[in-house]
């Protein structure tokens, strides 16, 4: 599930023995704007030289980095060159990634992330650390990924693929109609 409180609140009510599994999708999203942050207050402190390094990388910082071009590559390592604490916190984001598609098992899984959390621990990087403390709060949904490895994505898609329906829907004059729209989506996909 997305990680906003509420749902987990009334799962945890209405379904208190489902085991809830954090989406990982957005345990990077969180974690990647913990690095952005980072990015923004070196680049606001940083000399002349630095900043011009820095500047143009934000979403070189986020993606992963097997997805990066020669070029994109290329800079972000010039970025990562110009300054360590970005340097490191890339790299604990890269870890961090790595330990979501490799491990397959949820008890290795906890010893790895615990491994990490000390290494931000080390950094005293503000914003890792406060990335840290959600990791703590949603600490056992997120070991729970490592068991089943699902995610929401199929239902982020059906959302958004709704939502697009609803901006094409100005005409409908009723509810009905509005449904015959979703289900022949789901006939043709």
């Amino acid at each position: 599930m997305d990680m906003w409180r509420p749902y987990r609140s009334v799962v945890s009510t209405y379904l208190p023995h489902a085991d809830i599994v954090a989406d990982r999708f957005h345990v990077m999203k969180q974690l990647n704007e913990q690095l952005t942050k980072a990015r923004r207050q070196i680049q606001r402190q940083a000399d002349t030289d630095t900043k011009e390094a820095l500047k143009g990388t934000r979403w070189l910082l986020v993606r992963a980095d097997h997805s990066l071009t020669a070029e994109q590559s290329q800079q972000l390592q010039v970025a990562l060159v110009a300054d360590a604490e970005l340097r490191t916190a890339y790299l604990l984001k890269e870890e961090f990634y790595l330990i979501f598609e490799r491990i397959r098992d949820q008890e290795q899984a906890r010893r790895f992330l615990m491994a990490w959390v000390v290494k931000v621990q080390q950094t005293n990087n503000r914003y890792l650390l406060a990335f840290v403390k959600m990791l703590r709060n949603w600490w056992q949904q997120i070991l729970n990924y490592f068991d089943e490895r699902i995610t929401n994505g199929f239902v982020e898609g059906m959302n958004r693929t709704i939502r697009a329906i609803i901006w094409r829907a100005y005409g409908f004059r009723n509810f009905d109609n509005f449904k015959l729209q979703i289900l022949l989506w789901l006939l043709f996909t």
